[in-house]
């Protein structure tokens, strides 16, 4: 199987999608029908440093998956 991850216009993991691997293109046709943006990932990160998981960020730049950003303590406070 292959998984797929949505990403929004900040590069957030919105959702988590499993492609056809019955298909030549493991399903990819099928998720850019749906609309969006969607970035391959793998359940044994084998690729993309992890798995994708729902509000994980997209680093286009490295091109992996990384865990939210941490909020700051004083953002916190206010």
């Amino acid at each position: 199987m292959a998984h797929w991850a949505e990403i929004d216009k900040d590069n957030k993991v919105i959702r988590v999608l499993v492609g056809d691997n019955n298909q030549p293109d493991e399903g990819e046709a099928f998720m850019n029908s749906l609309g969006g943006t969607w970035i391959k990932t793998s359940y044994n990160a084998n690729i993309r440093g992890k798995f994708a998981a729902i509000n994980d960020i997209y680093n286009k730049e490295k091109d992996v998956f990384e865990d939210p950003r941490p909020i700051s303590e004083s953002a916190s406070r206010i």
